[in-house]
């Protein structure tokens, strides 16, 4: 029977088997009428020799050496004791929910509040122990606000002391369980600050009063609202430093210094990141209007060099992660410059695909209706000329399958699908099923393709590029404005124009952002201030989300090289956009 028990279970029995036999003979021999040295005489014994010698020979190394080859412990190690992990109120939610992840997975790890006597560690915003996380809050406003800047000095005068003579801004919303974070970081609270439960109040209220400021953690930030740099630096951009940036709040862990403690906390650091944002999880994306350089400006590469155009926006364009170029015209070898106003027919040199790298670009927009101005077998080159650069297209292709085709790009988790699609024309433009060109647009056909990428969970983001009617007009056209809400309205996060050479009216529907028209980015169109005027977004996502756009402003000089705006010229711009725009919160009661 015994070669059925497990090794060391036969060992231990046959050990408890020796030490009740140890012990009986022990009880046996207590109960004997001897007591130290025995007389032997006459019994032909040695005299004063010990009557029993078991209790010499038999010792516990003898024992577990009788127990088997595999000599077992008499002692059984004691177990570490539960790590009791105190929790205080309104800790960031993911550093509950790592906290929570590992103690269900741990039975020696246990959870208290903060002031609880059996707490052997204790998270809270006390400073004095190990620093486990770094709370990132933003500050935003409703998304149109024409500057997005402020001070730290300005957040605490309205924290504290309520409203500053003169100031802009006349309360701050907060949301009400971070309340213990923000007076950790802040203080105690003065009668300009109103805590909400919720997002969606908060952002009732910020665009119920542009009086109104808020402050939330960056990972709960939405494209609604326009968040500010404070002290210079932004947390929705790449560039951010958190060193330098005022509105971290952190939490520090109190232990009593045993191994264990120390073991959860190394845990907590890889689970939880020591932060809600964690650059590797943040993308930034820059988009931009219509590029084409041909006439005046090419004319102005040719004597300045192909990168002029790029001199002053070109470092901002290539520090996001990604950056898009809508580009309307083929790269078409001995490409000759004509300068003439009259002149439509469209081709740019290929050494101008310098001032392309000198913006930073990473994939191209195809949906131009000028991409087959020179025929296509001048668009296959063109295309060769791009897979050579190893820029990526959408919005056109080779082919009609290529250019329907969506390009999927993922950055630090996040993924996002491009499609593009050109509804103006003219017919030679489009792609057929055997020639290049752009896409040319089905709604039915986008739409479905929206669902599909959707549905097979191939993408977080979906981005749509869409080159429409040309109009010159700040308010989008009737049907410009029904295609790119539908399309918004089956899925599309962000719908941007491409097609107008000045500023567009935007939108959010249901919270997606719709940008009518981006005007010109690269163009020699000098004649009106709207048509050198243009817009550059920046948007952000993070963990697969779309959290945050911000609007740079440019304006044209010498036919084609865009320089940032003054602030003047910035408010005169934004103003007509934002006035032409549809804003559903301000209807709200």
């Amino acid at each position: 029977m015994l070669e059925r028990i497990p090794r060391r279970l036969a060992a231990l029995l046959s050990l408890l088997m020796v030490l009740a036999g140890f012990a009986l003979i022990v009880w046996l021999l207590a109960r004997l009428p001897i007591t130290g040295r025995a007389s032997n005489e006459g019994s032909g014994l040695p005299v004063d020799e010990p009557q029993v010698q078991l209790a010499a020979t038999v010792t516990p190394a003898a024992v577990v050496a009788l127990a088997g080859d595999a000599p077992l412990s008499l002692a059984s190690p004691t177990p570490a004791p539960p790590v009791v992990i105190g929790l205080a109120d309104g800790l960031p939610v993911g550093l509950v929910q790592a906290v929570t992840g590992l103690a269900e997975s741990d039975p020696y790890l246990l959870l208290a509040s903060a002031d609880a006597p059996t707490a052997t560690l204790r998270l809270d915003w006390q400073p004095g122990g190990e620093v486990v996380y770094g709370e990132v809050y933003a500050l935003a406003a409703r998304f149109d606000t024409l500057f997005a800047q402020a001070e730290g000095s300005l957040i605490l005068e309205l924290w504290r002391d309520g409203v500053a003579e003169g100031a802009v801004y006349n309360r701050m919303v907060v949301l009400s369980d971070t309340l213990p974070a923000l007076i950790s970081l802040l203080g105690e609270t003065g009668s300009a600050v109103q805590a909400v439960t919720s997002v969606d109040e908060l952002l009732d209220a910020a665009w119920a009063d542009d009086g109104v400021l808020v402050l939330l953690p960056f990972e709960q930030l939405t494209p609604e609202l326009v968040v500010f740099a404070v002290d210079g630096q932004n947390p929705v951009d790449n560039r951010f430093d958190a060193d330098a940036y005022p509105l971290v709040a952190t939490v520090y862990a109190h232990l009593s210094d045993s191994e264990s403690e120390w073991t959860f906390l190394d845990q907590l650091a890889a689970v939880s990141r020591g932060t809600n944002r964690d650059p590797e999880r943040l993308t930034v994306l820059a988009m931009t209007g219509v590029t084409a350089l041909v006439r005046q400006t090419a004319w102005q590469m040719d004597q300045f060099g192909p990168e002029w155009v790029a001199e002053v926006v070109g470092p901002e364009l290539a520090a996001a992660d990604i950056t898009a170029i809508s580009n309307e015209v083929p790269f078409v070898p001995g490409c000759v410059t004509n300068t003439s106003v009259e002149n439509l027919t469209f081709c740019s040199s290929p050494d101008y695909m310098a001032a392309l790298e000198a913006v930073g670009a990473d994939i191209i927009g195809l949906t131009g209706n000028h991409q087959n101005d020179y025929g296509r077998e001048a668009t296959l080159t063109s295309l060769d000329i791009y897979a050579a650069a190893g820029l990526p297209v959408y919005g056109g292709g080779r082919t009609k399958e290529e250019a329907f085709a969506p390009l999927y790009i993922e950055h630090n988790g996040n993924r996002l699908a491009f499609l593009g699609a050109n509804s103006y024309g003219p017919d030679f433009a489009w792609a057929t099923d055997d020639g290049p060109g752009s896409a040319e647009f089905d709604l039915n056909i986008l739409s479905a393709t929206i669902r599909a990428v959707k549905e097979q969970d191939k993408t977080d983001v979906v981005l749509v590029e869409l080159q429409y009617q040309e109009s010159y007009g700040v308010d989008p056209l009737w049907d410009q404005r029904q295609n790119f809400r539908l399309l918004s309205q089956t899925g599309a996060d962000i719908v941007t124009g491409v097609q107008s050479h000045v500023p567009q009216a935007i939108e959010f529907e249901d919270g997606r952002l719709i940008l009518y028209g981006l005007g010109n980015l690269f163009f020699d169109q000098m004649w009106r201030q709207d048509t050198r005027e243009g817009l550059i977004v920046k948007h952000s996502f993070y963990a697969g989300r779309h959290i945050g756009t911000q609007i740079l402003t440019t304006l044209l000089y010498d036919y084609g090289q865009p320089r940032w705006t003054s602030d003047a010229e910035r408010e005169s711009l934004l103003r007509r956009v934002f006035d032409a725009s549809y804003w559903p919160r301000l209807s709200q009661p």
